[in-house]
């Protein structure tokens, strides 16, 4: 079975500096950003193993560049950061280029029409991508990139257009796990949206999408929908969307075609509150692995002058799942002197590889307080359970650590982690350290 945990993990990532092409500018003009970093980490089995692994000692150099320009029509963000890695472990010393990230965000609105491109790239390290509790912890490196276009016209006539397009894709280099395997994916969707009246919108529309993943057989699934919706406001307060569809599914695995033919549905009921909103949804989806799935869920959202709060409660059914509950929980409170925060989710999907249905949860809770104006102290305890048939896994994860601002330029940060797992092949423990010292500098040329 495959290992799993962090890499450094935590509040480690506390460290790293934001892509600063995401940095707040001030309206209008030109915003440059430079960043750099040197981070020293240190990490006793890294990848959660049984038998435990050796120490790591890491020294991570991080480069960052970021624009921001933003005019009264459109605004444009670009962010790259890199890093030059150099580790020493059990298995002898490298050096190497990795943690790489390029960011392109761009918006243009005018009364009439808006437009979106998006691009989003990442490389590193397999297990530092922490998608699953059950398939972190691999060894090889992870790219990832992200393309999007997304285009609406007509919004000051009657009937206007819009229509969008996606493409993901993930590739793993020096890997030994035959669960990771390259995915490639194409979205495409187009609507006609037809404004009725001012209280009702309505549109009519296809999606499209194809994915291929290079595994044994090559698997390659083909989804098709046709829908139609339309968003009403019942009162000053209250809101309803609708939306029904079809989709027909076609996969080939190994010469071995399948198909799958259903209904898709949502109906959206929101209503404005005193503070907040509330809100009732039921859905249905088709799938060609699982069949159809059938989802209730109730929610809620307020934000005063110190709590956000966002939960839900739910139930849903699968075919082949059965009925289960699920829900969420995001409550952050401003404290005079920091913040604290909980999470609580339960989600549950089917593992077509497997054949089985999964039931994750998670837990955390985030605390920050201010000692003064220049030093932050912070804390972080997650705990996640993912419970299948075939394996439970358990994983407890406590991180502490600290910002300081040496100068207006120069800041300091540190921290340590410890983290436990269960799973099938018993118990594995992972202690780690950073300490790090990063400048950021802006400019307007």
């Amino acid at each position: 079975m495959r290992r799993s945990g962090h890499l450094v993990g935590g509040l480690c990532a506390l460290g790293v500096p934001f892509l600063p092409g995401v940095a707040m500018a001030q309206e209008g003009g030109v915003l440059l950003t430079f960043g750099i970093e040197n981070r020293i980490e240190i990490s006793r089995n890294a990848g959660l193993a049984i038998p435990a692994e050796g120490t790591e000692v890491a020294n991570v150099t991080l480069l960052s560049f970021g624009v921001v320009s933003e005019t009264a029509l459109d605004r444009l963000t670009f962010g790259v950061t890199g890093g030059l890695i150099a580790r020493t472990n059990d298995d002898g010393s490298e050096f190497d280029f990795g943690r790489g990230a390029v960011n392109f965000a761009y918006h243009r609105e005018v009364p009439a029409a808006v437009l979106d491109l998006t691009a989003d790239f990442r490389s590193d390290d397999a297990d530092a991508f922490g998608d699953d509790l059950g398939d972190i912890g691999a060894e090889g490196t992870r790219s990832d990139l992200s393309l999007s276009a997304r285009k609406e016209t007509g919004r000051t006539s009657g009937v206007g257009l819009a229509f969008g397009l996606a493409y993901d894709r993930t590739d793993y280099q020096d890997t030994t796990d035959p669960d990771l395997v390259d995915t490639e994916e194409w979205r495409g969707d187009i609507a006609a949206i037809l404004r009725f009246s001012e209280i009702a919108t309505g549109r009519v529309g296809v999606r499209y999408r194809h994915r291929e993943e290079d595994d044994l057989g090559t698997t390659t699934t083909d989804e098709a929908t046709a829908f139609a919706g339309l968003d009403y406001a019942i009162s000053e307060r209250a809101d309803l969307s609708v939306e029904l569809g079809y989709t027909r599914t076609e996969t080939e695995d190994s010469d071995i075609i399948t198909r799958e033919r259903g209904p898709e549905a949502s109906v959206r009921l929101s209503y404005d509150m005193p503070v907040g909103t509330a809100y009732a949804q039921l859905s249905l989806a088709t799938d060609a692995d699982e069949g159809q799935r059938e989802t209730f869920e109730i929610g809620r959202a307020l934000e005063t002058g110190r709590d956000t709060l966002s939960a839900r409660l739910g139930v849903t059914h699968g075919d082949e799942t059965g009925t289960d509950l699920i829900g969420g929980l995001a409550w952050t409170r401003a404290l005079p002197d920091g913040s604290f925060g909980i999470t609580l989710e339960r989600r549950v999907s089917y593992d077509a590889d497997a054949d089985e249905r999964v039931a994750d949860s998670i837990f955390s809770l985030s605390w920050a307080k201010n000692l003064n104006e220049s030093t932050t102290l912070l804390f972080d305890a997650t705990y996640e359970l993912s419970d299948a048939p075939s394996e439970r896994i358990e994983q407890v994860a406590l991180d502490a650590g600290f910002t300081h601002a040496l100068t207006a330029d120069w800041n300091l940060s540190g921290g340590v982690g410890y983290t436990v797992r269960n799973d099938a092949d018993g118990q594995a423990e992972s202690p780690r350290l950073f300490v790090a010292i990063s400048r950021d500098f802006q400019f307007r040329p």
